[in-house]
């Protein structure tokens, strides 16, 4: 079984933070003076790293609070090694997964501006996993942003904000079908931003089985209120993750 100080630091190199640029105004003349376009920044969700340097897998409501990604959005992922002093970020390129229905995603992340840094892969297990499991959790915390840089292409260019992955453990507290694929609660807690953060099983090495998504509404004496945390088993997309060459573990 896994140790919580090892499994933790191991993780970390391998789970990003994901930015959402959005064009809120676009660029016009007005009065015969060209007026740039607004772009709205915030950090989204959370990703983790499933094929070395190539696909993260996610949330899919991180693109556009629930609805289809907008086309003219741009996505960066953004990794901190060892939460140390420095964020490191990764263009997104492609989503070759793009699963609504499921709150799923894949990305595909292109070179970042300094060769030398990776994004080391996690084994993902596609195993139904049994109440009571040990998990771990890893996200990111939705900063804010004090100071964006843009070129004119609206391509990140730097910024300035207090990026660092949170760690968390629990239990799977429940599991069922739901909608025709394995659903897991756990008595884990989340902060947005959060969303798409890895569940790791750690029973034997640490393997992804699920990812941070919603939680389970329930109403009580003052109304619907937030209830269990869950996430979708990634066995969902299993078929899409086996074609890009991602295969589980166990």
């Amino acid at each position: 079984m896994a140790e919580l100080e090892d499994a933790i630091p191991f993780l970390r190199d391998s789970v990003l933070a994901v930015l959402r640029l959005h064009v809120v105004r676009p660029a016009s003349i007005k009065k015969g003076k060209p007026r740039p376009a607004e772009i709205g920044a915030a950090f989204a969700g959370t990703a983790f790293c499933v094929a070395a340097n190539k696909y993260l897998v996610t949330a899919h409501h991180i693109f556009n609070d629930g609805k289809a990604r907008d086309p003219g959005d741009k996505f960066y992922a953004f990794i901190v090694p060892g939460n140390g002093e420095r964020a490191f970020h990764f263009p997104i390129v492609g989503y070759p997964v793009e699963r609504q229905d499921l709150d799923l995603a894949v990305l595909e992340v292109g070179e970042s501006p300094i060769p030398s840094i990776r994004i080391r892969e996690l084994a993902v297990t596609f195993e139904s996993q049994p109440d009571g499991t040990r998990v771990t959790t890893l996200g990111f915390p939705a900063p804010d942003i004090a100071g964006l840089g843009l070129n004119d292409k609206g391509e990140y260019m730097g910024g300035e904000f207090f990026l660092k992955s949170h760690a968390n453990e629990g239990i799977v507290s429940a599991q069922y079908l739901f909608g025709g694929s394995g659903m897991y609660e756990l008595n884990v807690g989340w902060h947005h931003g959060e969303s798409g953060g890895p569940i790791v099983t750690l029973r034997g090495a640490p393997a992804v089985f699920s990812l941070m998504q919603h939680y389970r509404n329930i109403r009580s004496p003052h109304g619907t209120v937030a209830g269990p945390h869950r996430g979708i088993a990634l066995s969902a997309i299993e078929t899409e993750l086996g074609a890009l060459g991602v295969k589980g573990v166990g």
